[in-house]
């Protein structure tokens, strides 16, 4: 489901319920479900059987079938559903799945707006047609607001995983290559991201920037072949990537204390 969808149509609230046990949400025609968790997490069990671990929220698509919530075993949860229609019917919505939220608390409060209004309209026999229809415009300005928060925050969360996912193959190429040549920007630019972007991702993932990371590995492959007894400093400095022997010297002895001849001469004293 896109924003572009979501600027063609008017969702409007119907229901909204709390529930605390395993329960089945059944297709309601002309109707969609959400389902937005408060305490705990669901296992959502889909219309095929497929089992889905969710801990913040389901869209149930009223063409899938029912789903069955289940709470894992001894673990309390607490859960909302709420049931709301699309203007103009029949206009196309496909919003289906698990969802993901950054700004839980946001929703939350929204939620129990919700919940006191739905309890509001219930107890008060006496509301005129005004305070009526005042009281239906905010539930939707709720529902609407909710359906923003988890549309917007879901791609979000989709996009930092993917982000985390090309710097774990990022790391895994530098592994492979680092006796190479390597950029920042020829690495953003495998993993399809902006230089900044990568190295702050990077950064963030690593604990260290890019630079750092790739000294750090072109020095210990160099210990390892200094104690494996294969190769002279200089031979060590260029199969690990240094163009320059005094460069890999000034690096080795900054990493290790030790210039490459030191590190050599105790290696071979034990």
């Amino acid at each position: 489901m896109s924003f572009q969808q979501l600027n063609t149509i008017i969702p409007v609230f119907k229901k909204i319920e709390m529930f605390h046990d395993p329960c089945q949400i059944m297709p309601d025609p002309g109707y969609e479900k959400l389902i937005i968790i408060r305490k705990g997490y669901l296992l959502i069990i889909t219309n095929t059987g497929e089992s889905k671990p969710v801990s913040h929220g389901y869209a149930c698509h009223s063409s899938k079938g029912p789903v069955t919530v289940q709470l894992p075993s001894g673990r309390q949860a607490e859960y909302v559903v709420i049931t709301y229609g699309i203007v103009p019917v029949n206009t196309s919505w496909n919003w289906d799945g698990p969802l993901r939220l950054l700004s839980g608390i946001k929703v939350q409060y929204m939620v129990d707006a919700l919940l006191q209004l739905q309890t509001s309209s219930a107890s008060d026999e006496d509301e005129d047609e005004d305070e009526s229809h005042a009281s239906r415009f905010r539930s939707r300005m709720m529902l609407e607001r909710i359906l923003y928060f988890f549309m917007y925050e879901s791609r979000i969360s989709d996009d930092l995983h993917s982000a985390d996912t090309r710097i774990e193959k990022s790391v895994q190429y530098i592994e492979e290559h680092y006796m190479l040549r390597l950029t920042l920007t020829m690495l953003a630019e495998r993993a399809s991201l902006s230089p900044g972007h990568f190295s702050v991702r990077f950064k963030e993932r690593m604990g260290m920037t890019v630079s750092h990371y790739l000294k750090q590995l072109r020095i210990e492959k160099a210990k390892e072949l200094f104690e494996l007894d294969r190769m002279s400093p200089k031979q060590a400095a260029q199969s690990v990537g240094f163009a320059d022997y005094f460069h890999f010297s000034r690096t080795f002895k900054n990493v290790t204390g030790k210039s490459p001849v030191e590190y050599i001469r105790d290696l071979k004293r034990i």
